[in-house]
């Protein structure tokens, strides 16, 4: 049995999962302001360490409930990454906030769009032939 999957596959399955979170914004405009709002500040301000279970808690609560909503969303990866309750820790919980952050900036242009969804891999990190072509 062949586990790999195609890039059309991969296409698939990150548009379906940017698609089910816009789905879950969507439902739950509040949760997923909270989200938005919350991964912002952690990724972009100074967090003292004695508010991260706090912090990290409220994030992870809000995130379940979109998850609830869309449970094939993007969200689903972050809520087992953020709560502390799960596989969560402050070492990296600066990073995964700021990638969220990222991730709902995907969410929102193909919220804004519609048929438009972001690649899985920014052109600038895609390797080149010797001519400067990207290879597929």
């Amino acid at each position: 049995m062949d586990n790999h999957l195609s890039m059309d596959d991969l296409r698939r399955k990150r548009y379906s999962a940017i698609a089910a979170a816009g789905k879950a914004a969507d439902m739950h405009p509040e949760a997923y302001c909270a989200v938005r709002d919350t991964a912002r500040h952690v990724a972009t301000c100074t967090v003292d360490i004695s508010r991260y279970e706090q912090t990290a808690r409220r994030l992870a609560d809000n995130l379940g409930i979109l998850v609830q909503a869309a449970p094939g969303s993007i969200f689903s990866y972050f809520l087992d990454h953020i709560d502390p309750r799960r596989s969560g820790t402050p070492g990296f919980f600066r990073t995964v906030c700021a990638d969220l952050d990222e991730q709902i900036g995907h969410i929102e242009q193909f919220r804004a769009g519609g048929d438009k969804h972001p690649l899985i891999m920014p052109e600038r990190f895609r390797k080149k032939d010797d001519s400067g072509e990207p290879l597929p």
